[in-house]
């Protein structure tokens, strides 16, 4: 059973579909050359090779979040397919603008995401409650 099990049940609430293990099969599914795109968003340096591996060629794979290991293998991978790599960071204000409006205009829907409301002086449980994994996000509401 996967760490993240409650997270892969809300990613299958909005479509995505749920693979565990070795997506090798999946990814060449079709012509055989891979996965158009792939999103890791492991938060660890290491999925990256197993990106690169499923990726095919003139892909793009998007990188969201980072660990702090070293690489340890080689991205030549990156020229000899012809990849584009492109990181992903979200802490910053004109992306934030963007997703309120998008959420205001009810054109993106994070019911399944939000794990509850609390108030601004309850933000270590809130914060706490997603590091446990017991819920994906926690809105914090100033008093």
């Amino acid at each position: 059973m996967p760490a993240d099990k409650s997270r892969l049940s809300i990613a299958a609430k909005y479509g995505c579909e749920i693979i565990t293990g070795d997506a090798s099969a999946w990814a060449k599914e079709g012509d055989g050359l891979g996965a158009d795109c792939i999103i890791d968003a492991a938060g660890t340096s290491a999925t990256l090779r197993i990106a690169l591996e499923l990726v095919r060629p003139n892909g793009q794979i998007s990188k969201v979040g980072w660990g702090p290991q070293p690489l340890n293998f080689s991205l030549d991978a990156l020229v000899q397919k012809n990849i584009r790599l492109q990181g992903s960071f979200s802490h910053n204000w004109p992306i934030w603008e963007r997703v309120i409006s998008l959420i205001a205009g009810e054109q993106l829907n994070v019911q399944h995401i939000v794990g509850g409301i609390w108030p601004i002086t309850e933000w270590q449980e809130a914060f706490e409650k997603m590091h446990r994994g017991e819920i994906v996000k926690s809105v914090l509401k100033p008093i």
